[in-house]
C-alpha cells in the first residue's frame, strides 16, 4: 500500500553511510562542507541557502549524522519549532545542554554566567534606549529615559548594564571553555534550521544572540535558510521595506553555500516508485486490458517531459504526485486513467490556475486555449519530445472541445473540419504545434479514432482530479 504523505527519509544512525536512502547525489556536497568546517576550528558562521521545498532539511540531518560518524559533536535546533520561547538564549542553552555529560563542571559554570545578563532588572525605557545606543543618538535616547528617574535610579541602571556587559563576555569565555572541554579537537557543528519560518523578531533575536553570545572559537554555526525569506523577516522586524536585508544578514553569515540543483528526473523517478503507481496503473486487472497497455508509459515520461526543467521545487513535485496518486484511486480497474492528462492538468494548476478554473468552467474558446497551451508547450519542445508534446496536447484538446462545443456553443467552429479531404484545410485552429507534415492535425485525428477515449470529456477526468467523485476502494 503506498503512502499518501511523503514521510521523512530514514537516516541510518549506525555509523553506515547516512546518504545510502538519498535521491537526489547530495553526498558530494556534504563532503565539501565536511572539509570546510575541519579547516576552520576557530568558529563561524555557515549559511546554507536554498529557496524553500529543496531539500534542505533532509541535507543537514543527513550531514549532521555524517558529521557525528567522523567523531564531531554536533546539535540540531529546529528554531521554528522553538520560537514559543521568548527568550532565545534559553533556548540555545537546552541545546548544548545535550553536551552537558561531557563536562558537567563547565557547563554549570557556562549557566552561571548566564544568569548574570538574563536578570530582567532594566525598565523598558532604559532597555529600549540601551539597545539602540549606536552613534551620535545614544546620548539623546539615554537623557530622554533618564527624564523619568532619579539620578540615583539612572545611576543604578547603569551600573547595572555594565555589570551585564561584563557578565556576557565572561559567559563567552565560559561557553569557549566548555566546548574545548567536549570538542574532542574539532569544532561544534551547531546546526539551526527554519530560521527563515520564524516570526521576524524571534529570527532576528536568534541572529543577534548567535552573534553577540555565541559566536567564539570552536563553534561553527550552520544556518539552514531560504535567504530571500529571512531577509522578509528582517524588514518586517524592523517595520520597512528600505531595510537593506542582504547587507544586514552579512554581518551574521561568514559563508554562504548553495546546494546545487538536484537531478529532478531522478527524483521523479523516486515518486513514481514512493507513491507505488504500478500497485494500479499495471495491476493484473488493468493488464488484461488492451487499451490500457500504454498507460504506465504515459505515466512515466509525462512528467519528465513537464517538470524536469519547470523549477518547481522538491515539495511541489511531492504534492503534486500525491495528488495525482489519490486520484488515481478514484478510477475503477476496468477505467480508461488517461494518466498524461492528469499529468497535465497537475502542470497547469502549478503553474497557471486561473487558466485551469477557465477550463474547468469552459469559459475560454477553443483557439484561445490553445493559443495557451502553444505558449506553456513550446518552450519545452524540440526534436526529441515534439512528437510527445503534439500527442499530449491533441488528447487535452479533443477532450476539452466536447465538453466545450456541447454548451450552446453549436454555432462556433471546434477542432476538425469533418467536410475536408485534404489534410491541409482539416484543423480549424491555428497552433504553433502544427508543422508542414500536418503533424498535429494527425494526432488530433489518431485521437479522434479511438472512440473509447474521446467520447470520455474533460469535465470527467477533471471531477475525479478534483475529488467530486467518490474514491473507489
Amino acid at each position: 500500500m503506498s503512502s499518501l504523505k511523503h514521510n521523512d527519509i530514514v537516516i541510518p544512525e549506525d555509523g553506515t553511510d547516512p546518504f545510502v536512502n538519498c535521491k537526489l547525489d547530495r553526498k558530494k556536497y556534504a563532503d565539501v562542507l565536511t572539509d570546510i568546517v575541519s579547516g576552520y576550528a576557530d568558529g563561524f558562521v555557515l549559511a546554507i541557502n536554498n529557496p524553500w521545498g529543496e531539500g534542505k532539511t533532509t541535507f543537514v540531518k543527513m550531514w549532521r549524522q555524517q558529521l557525528e560518524n567522523n567523531d564531531f559533536k554536533t546539535l540540531y535546533f529546529n528554531a521554528w519549532e522553538n520560537d514559543f520561547q521568548e527568550e532565545v538564549i534559553i533556548a540555545l542553552l537546552s541545546e548544548l545542554e545535550e553536551l552537558r555529560e561531557k563536562s558537567k563542571k563547565n557547563f554549570e559554570s557556562l549557566l552561571q554566567k548566564s544568569a548574570t545578563f538574563l536578570k530582567k532588572v532594566a525598565p523598558a525605557a532604559v532597555k529600549g534606549a540601551v539597545g539602540k545606543a549606536i552613534g551620535d543618538e545614544a546620548v539623546a535616547e539615554i537623557a530622554a529615559a533618564a527624564l523619568e528617574f532619579t539620578a540615583e535610579e539612572v545611576e543604578e541602571q547603569i551600573q547595572s548594564f555594565n555589570e551585564k556587559k561584563k557578565g556576557i563576555k565572561d559567559f563567552r569565555t565560559a561557553l569557549e571553555n566548555f566546548v574545548k572541554k567536549v570538542d574532542g579537537g574539532k569544532p561544534v557543528v551547531f546546526i539551526i534550521d527554519e530560521l527563515d519560518r520564524c516570526r521576524p523578531s524571534y529570527a532576528i533575536q536568534v541572529l543577534e544572540q548567535i552573534k553577540h553570545l555565541f559566536s567564539v572559537s570552536g563553534i561553527v554555526f550552520v544556518l539552514s535558510i531560504d535567504k530571500k525569506q529571512l531577509g522578509n523577516a528582517v524588514r518586517g522586524a524592523y517595520g520597512s521595506d528600505r531595510i537593506d536585508a542582504d547587507e544586514y544578514l552579512r554581518r551574521f553569515i561568514d559563508l554562504e553555500y548553495i546546494i546545487p540543483k538536484p537531478n529532478i528526473q531522478m527524483f521523479i523517478e523516486y515518486l513514481y516508485d514512493y507513491y507505488a503507481f504500478d500497485d494500479f496503473i499495471s495491476s493484473k486487472k488493468r493488464s488484461a486490458y488492451s487499451n490500457f497497455n500504454n498507460d504506465s508509459d504515459r505515466l512515466h515520461t509525462i512528467p519528465l517531459l513537464l517538470f524536469v526543467n519547470s523549477g518547481f521545487s522538491l515539495r511541489q513535485l511531492e504534492k503534486i504526485f500525491a495528488r495525482i496518486r489519490v486520484t488515481l484511486k478514484s478510477f475503477s480497474e476496468n477505467q480508461h486513467v488517461f494518466p498524461e492528462i492528469l499529468v497535465l492538468i497537475s502542470y497547469l494548476e502549478m503553474i497557471n490556475p486561473l487558466l485551469l478554473d477557465k477550463i474547468r468552467n469552459s469559459e475560454i474558446s477553443i483557439q484561445k486555449l490553445i493559443n495557451e497551451l502553444d505558449d506553456i508547450v513550446m518552450p519545452i519542445s524540440d526534436s526529441t519530445n515534439i512528437r510527445k508534446i503534439r500527442i499530449l496536447v491533441a488528447g487535452f484538446m479533443c477532450k476539452y472541445a466536447n465538453v466545450y462545443m456541447t454548451k450552446s456553443r453549436k454555432n462556433e467552429e471546434g477542432l476538425i473540419n469533418s467536410e475536408s479531404v485534404s489534410l491541409e484545410n482539416k484543423l480549424l485552429v491555428k497552433t504553433k504545434l502544427e508543422d508542414n507534415e500536418h503533424h498535429f492535425t494527425k494526432a488530433i485525428l489518431n485521437n479522434q479514432n479511438h472512440g473509447e477515449r474521446v467520447d470520455l470529456d474533460l469535465n470527467f477526468i477533471l471531477k475525479k482530479y478534483d475529488l467530486t467523485e467518490r474514491i473507489v476502494n
